[in-house]
C-alpha cells in the first residue's frame, strides 16, 4: 500500500514537471510599436525619396501611427534594430503582429522582413522576408507572423518595414502600420524539479512515505 503511494506521488510529481518546468512567457519586446509617444522613439529611420516627409506620425487604430509613403524608385524604412542582442539561444519564436492599411499601385509594395543581426554587421541563417504586401486596405487590417530565433543572432533581431517603388512612374506606395507587437519567449526558464516539489508539497509527501516505510 505504502509503495503504492509513494510511486502514485512519484507519477504526479513527473507529469507535472514534464507539463509545466519549461513553460514561455510570451513578452513584448517592441519599443513604441503604437507610436504613442508621438515620433519614432525606438525606431531607427530610413528614410526614401521624400526624406523626412516620407515618414510622419499620422492618426493610428487608435491614438497615434506611423505613415510611410514612397512614390519614387527607393525604399522607405523603418526597424525595430538589434533587439536584445546576446540574448538568443536559437529556436525562441517569435510572433509579429501589426495593423495596416494603405494604398498601392504601379509597383509600390510593403515588405516585411526579419534578421537575425551579427555582432559587427552582417546577417545570419533565417534572415529573410516574411510577406510582400501589394494589395493593401484602405480600412485598418491586422497582420499576423511567425517565425524564430537563430542562434546566430549574436547582435540581437530586428524587425523591418519597407514602403518601396519601382521606377514606373506611376508608382504609389503608401502605408500606415499602427500596434506593432514582436512576442518572444525570451523570458522560458526551466523550473528546477527540487523547487517545483517544495512548492507543491510534493517533497514533503514522499519525505513522510519514506519514513514511514523506514519505520
Amino acid at each position: 500500500m505504502l509503495k503504492k503511494r509513494i510511486t502514485k506521488i512519484a507519477l504526479a510529481a513527473s507529469l507535472a514537471l514534464s507539463a509545466g518546468a519549461a513553460q514561455a512567457a510570451l513578452t513584448d519586446i517592441a519599443v513604441n510599436g503604437d507610436f504613442e509617444t508621438g515620433d519614432f522613439t525606438g525606431w531607427a529611420q530610413f528614410p526614401g525619396s521624400l526624406g523626412a516627409a516620407g515618414q510622419t506620425i499620422v492618426t493610428g487604430n487608435p491614438g497615434s501611427a506611423a505613415n510611410l509613403n514612397e512614390p519614387n524608385p527607393a525604399a522607405n524604412i523603418i526597424k525595430q534594430a538589434n533587439l536584445l542582442p546576446g540574448t538568443w539561444l536559437g529556436g525562441e519564436t517569435i510572433d509579429i503582429q501589426f495593423d495596416l492599411k494603405g494604398s498601392a499601385a504601379a509597383g509600390g509594395v510593403f515588405f516585411v522582413e526579419f534578421f537575425n543581426e551579427l555582432v559587427g554587421g552582417g546577417v545570419g541563417e533565417g534572415s529573410g522576408i516574411l510577406a510582400v504586401i501589394a494589395s493593401p486596405t484602405a480600412d485598418w487590417l491586422t497582420y499576423n507572423y511567425s517565425t524564430t530565433a537563430n542562434a546566430s543572432a549574436t547582435g540581437g533581431i530586428t524587425l523591418q518595414f519597407n514602403s518601396t517603388c519601382g521606377a514606373d512612374a506611376n508608382c504609389v506606395a503608401d502605408f500606415t502600420i499602427d500596434n506593432v507587437s514582436i512576442m518572444a519567449d525570451v523570458s522560458a526558464v526551466p523550473v528546477p524539479a527540487a523547487v517545483w516539489l517544495f512548492g507543491s508539497g510534493l517533497l514533503g509527501l514522499v519525505g513522510v512515505a519514506r519514513r514511514k516505510k523506514a519505520a
